[in-house]
């Protein structure tokens, strides 16, 4: 069984040894803080030894072997932890959304489906969850979800970092994508909007782009000048 190896893994788990369970730091109790024995079985059974979903969060770039672990638990999340919306379940949730931000899930329609169902969700959960799933969207989602994209765009709850979301119009080589990329160059999230456009190779652009130049944020003005290089005439 391959281990997932990390900066923050238990002591003694490097081997494969689950002995490490059976003597837990004081802290760590379940139901409590963001910890659930049950996902650290689960993980530790596939190779994933962790104590909390947090410590992977902040580790491993990549987690094959969990994905369908955090999809399961995600998927119902609110069935294996009943009742309202605790502290730890609000933990354990986004430990979850910030572990699907993994290479591994890219084109896994199932996470993507998770992914987008937690930013629907009324009243919305709060703005880092959201930033994650953004984020954990821009990664996984492929062109062939551009709808599903395009949608929760238009729908995202108030403050929500759409940066990510924007940035993914790039992967979608459409007049669709271009519009829709172009909306957001008069928008907080315009320096994505810069490269989606130059990732789809957008023609027809450059004069958009040009005002960019003299922005007054500096990451701006540097996206825009790059872009003015790269983009077709």
């Amino acid at each position: 069984m391959n281990i997932i190896k990390y900066a923050r893994m238990p002591y003694g788990s490097e081997d494969g040894s689950t002995e490490w369970m059976s003597d837990l730091p004081a802290r760590y109790k379940h139901g409590q803080r963001g910890f659930d024995r049950r996902i650290m079985e689960e993980l530790a059974a596939v190779g994933v030894p962790c104590y909390t979903l947090s410590d992977l969060s902040n580790g491993p770039r990549t987690i094959p072997q969990g994905i369908p672990i955090f999809i399961d638990w995600l998927t119902d999340l609110e069935k294996k932890i009943p009742g309202p919306e605790t502290e730890h379940r609000s933990g354990i949730r986004a430990g979850l959304i910030r572990n699907l931000i993994d290479p591994a899930a890219r084109g896994n329609q199932q996470a993507i489906d998770l992914l987008i169902a937690q930013l629907n969700r009324r009243p919305p959960l709060p703005l880092p969850h959201r930033d994650w799933a953004c984020t954990g969207l821009g990664l996984i989602a492929t062109k062939h979800n551009f709808e599903q994209i395009a949608e929760l765009l238009s729908d995202l709850p108030e403050g929500t970092h759409r940066g990510d979301l924007v940035a993914y119009l790039g992967k979608v080589k459409t007049v669709e994508a271009r519009e829709l990329a172009i909306s957001y160059l008069g928008s907080g999230a315009r320096e994505s909007a810069i490269k989606a456009l130059v990732q789809m190779k957008a023609t027809g652009v450059r004069h958009l782009i040009e005002p960019l130049v003299d922005d007054p944020h500096p990451p701006v003005r540097k996206r825009a000048i790059r872009a003015l290089e790269r983009l077709p005439e």
